[in-house]
C-alpha cells in the first residue's frame, strides 16, 4: 500500500455506561481527515479492540470504512485469542471494504517460532486473500517475540497478502536491523509515537500511533523539520510529543490517550473495564496542563510539512 505519513491509531467512542457509540465515529474520522493524517488504525490497543465483543468489532469496522468514504486508508486490527476468530473478523473486515487488516497473534496459548506463527497467520490470510495484511509485532503486550526479519522473510514466501509489519517493538537499533534484514518490497510502519524523530531518521515513511490524530501537527512538523535537515525543531517537536504523551498518562493513566479526544471537540467517551476510568478532576487537570503547555496552540505553528 505504501503508506507515506501519518496513520491515527482511533479510539472507539462509548456512551458513559461503557456501551458503543457508533455515531461519534464520524466525527472522529472528520477530525483526521481535517488534520492531514493518511489512515486510520482501528480495533488496535489504543481502539480497545480486545475488550469489545467480535459482533461490536464488526460493527465499528462497518462504521470506520462508511464514515472514511475513501478518504484516506482504513486498516482493521483483527488480532484474538483464537485464530478462526481472527479469520472470522478478517473476512468480515474485507466484505466491508477495509483497505487492510492486521492482526496480533494469541496471547493466552502462543504460536511457538516464526513458523507457528506464519502457520497461524496463514489462517488469517487465507479468509481475507483480496486485502493487504499487516503483522501488529507487539511483543510487550502479547508476549510473543520473534526475529522479526526471520518472520518476515517467510511471511513473504507463504502469505500472499503480506505486505508488511506494524512494529512496536522498543529497540530501535534492531528495528533498523530488521528493517535492513528485511530486504525491499515489505512495509515497516513504525508503532512508537515516542520514537517517531528516531523512526524518521532511519527512513520509515509510515507510522502508527495513539497520539498521531489530536497530535498530527506535532508529528509532521517533526518529519518537515527532518526532510529540511534542521535536527534542532525535530528535536524540539518531538520533546513536545514526549511532554504531551506524559501528560495523559500521569493524570490519567493510559485513559488519556481517549480523555484528550474530548478536549479537542470529539467525545470518544470512557475506557471500558478493565481499563480504570479517568474521573473528571482527572481531566481537568489534563486539561489545564495541556493548556499551560500551549498544545492547543501548537496547530498555529505548523511548519511545511509533508507527513
Amino acid at each position: 500500500m505504501n503508506i507515506d505519513g501519518l496513520v491515527a491509531a482511533t479510539a472507539t467512542p462509548m456512551h458513559g455506561d461503557g456501551s458503543i457509540n457508533l455515531d461519534m465515529i464520524k466525527p472522529q474520522v472528520d477530525f483526521l481527515v481535517n488534520k492531514g493524517v493518511k489512515g486510520i488504525y482501528v480495533l488496535g490497543s489504543t481502539g480497545e479492540g480486545f475488550s469489545l465483543t467480535d459482533d461490536e468489532r464488526k460493527a465499528v469496522t462497518v462504521a470506520f470504512v462508511k464514515a472514511t468514504a475513501g478518504r484516506m486508508k482504513t486498516f482493521i486490527q483483527v488480532g484474538h485469542n483464537s485464530w478462526q476468530a481472527s479469520a472470522e473478523l478478517a473476512a468480515h473486515a474485507e466484505s466491508a471494504g477495509a483497505d487492510a487488516v492486521s492482526a496480533t497473534p494469541p496471547g493466552y496459548f502462543k504460536p511457538e517460532g516464526e513458523q507457528g506463527l506464519v502457520d497461524g497467520l496463514k489462517i488469517i490470510t487465507d479468509a481475507a486473500p483480496r486485502t493487504p495484511f499487516y503483522y501488529y509485532h507487539i511483543p510487550f503486550l502479547s508476549g510473543v517475540n520473534i526475529n522479526v526479519g526471520k518472520f518476515t522473510s517467510m511471511a513473504s514466501e507463504q502469505l500472499d497478502s503480506f505486505v508488511g509489519i506494524k512494529y512496536s517493538d522498543g529497540s530501535t537499533l534492531y528495528n533498523l536491523q530488521t528493517m535492513q534484514e528485511a530486504g525491499p518490497g515489505k512495509e515497516f510502519l513504525s508503532g512508537s509515537d515516542e520514537a517517531y524523530l528516531m523512526s524518521v531518521a532511519q527512513g520509515y515513511k509510515g507510522a502508527v500511533g495513539s497520539t498521531y490524530g489530536y497530535g498530527a501537527s506535532i508529528y509532521q512538523n517533526v518529519r518537515a523539520a527532518v526532510e529540511c535537515g534542521d535536527f534542532t525543531t525535530a528535536r524540539m517537536w518531538q520533546q513536545r510529543a514526549l511532554v504531551m504523551i506524559d501528560t495523559l498518562f500521569a493524570t490519567c493513566g493510559r485513559a488519556g490517550l481517549k480523555a484528550i479526544w474530548g478536549l479537542v471537540g470529539v467525545d470518544c467517551g470512557p475506557v471500558r473495564s478493565p481499563l480504570p476510568a479517568a474521573s473528571a478532576e482527572q481531566i481537568e487537570e489534563l486539561r489545564k496542563r495541556l493548556e499551560h503547555m500551549g498544545f492547543f496552540e501548537w496547530d498555529t505553528e505548523k511548519l511545511r510539512a509533508t507527513a
